[in-house]
């Protein structure tokens, strides 16, 4: 996740790459590269981007692919990568054949909590946010490596290959810990409370990036947007660690490594 301002400073997975070819070769086989000349892999505003995630849902059903969610914005230059690895031929061919895609745009960090709430996820911790999920129970098959992709500019397209083409081949025991996943009642209460404070943050730097995309960077605008980030990444760190762990129990021995839930310090801008 990064804004205008960071951006001019600067300017599982043991799958091989043969299921991927193999996977590209059906696609091929079957058609499946759409001749449209629209791009799909865009962040564009939208009136009813919930909906907009419940109709891909639905169609990800009936076709029998998975449902593929990606929030992000167009001035996030790890979410403009990831949409132009989505674009090229290998993986528009994965996704159009295996994946419903939809993209969210969360403008300048606006609240999309009843999107990622409803696959049991709290909010974005960071754009883009990927979320690979079984459409008929709503279950986040990548909710333990969901992080990686808070640096997707960075990550070669071999490793998306990879990765995409990893999900369509899961059998239904593989899918079964996923689906059957759920937080404690103490850490789903602390997570939304999390979220809350986290959103909250959002909020507070909207207007100042909104400001900054339009050339004039305000005071006040990298110190506040690193406490953010260092705030979402620990939180988003825990919350994967912790789901790691639950949804590999019994190979534990009985050693518990769970991270503790944290409780934070008031953010610097709580206190005026």
């Amino acid at each position: 996740m990064q804004n205008t301002f960071f951006k001019r400073q600067a300017q599982l997975i043991k799958h091989s790459l043969a299921i991927a070819t193999f996977i590209a070769a059906f696609s091929i086989l079957n058609g499946c590269v759409s001749t449209q000349n629209e791009n799909p892999y865009t962040y564009a505003p939208s009136s009813s981007p919930y909906q907009d995630v419940v109709n891909a849902q639905q169609r990800a059903v009936e076709e029998s692919k998975l449902l593929l969610v990606v929030l992000g914005a167009q001035w996030c230059h790890d979410s403009t990568g990831l949409a132009e690895r989505f674009a090229t031929k290998e993986m528009d061919l994965i996704l159009r054949a295996h994946y419903e895609t939809v993209f969210v745009d969360v403008g300048t960090l606006e609240d999309r909590r009843n999107i990622t709430e409803r696959f049991n996820y709290p909010i974005y911790y960071a754009t883009p946010t990927v979320m690979v999920v079984e459409p008929k129970t709503s279950a986040l098959l990548n909710r333990t490596t969901m992080d990686i992709w808070g640096r997707a500019d960075s990550i070669p397209l071999s490793e998306y290959i990879t990765y995409f083409s990893r999900f369509p081949a899961m059998t239904t025991a593989q899918k079964a810990p996923f689906i059957n996943w759920k937080a404690t009642d103490e850490e789903a209460a602390y997570n939304k409370e999390q979220a809350i404070r986290l959103q909250s943050a959002y909020d507070k730097l909207g207007p100042l990036l909104a400001q900054d995309l339009q050339g004039d960077t305000p005071e006040g605008l990298n110190q506040l947007w690193r406490e953010t980030k260092g705030f979402r990444t620990e939180l988003q760190q825990t919350l994967i660690k912790r789901a790691e762990l639950s949804l590999d129990a019994e190979n534990s021995n009985g050693v518990n490594t769970t991270p503790a839930l944290r409780h934070y310090n008031p953010f610097s801008w709580e206190h005026n």
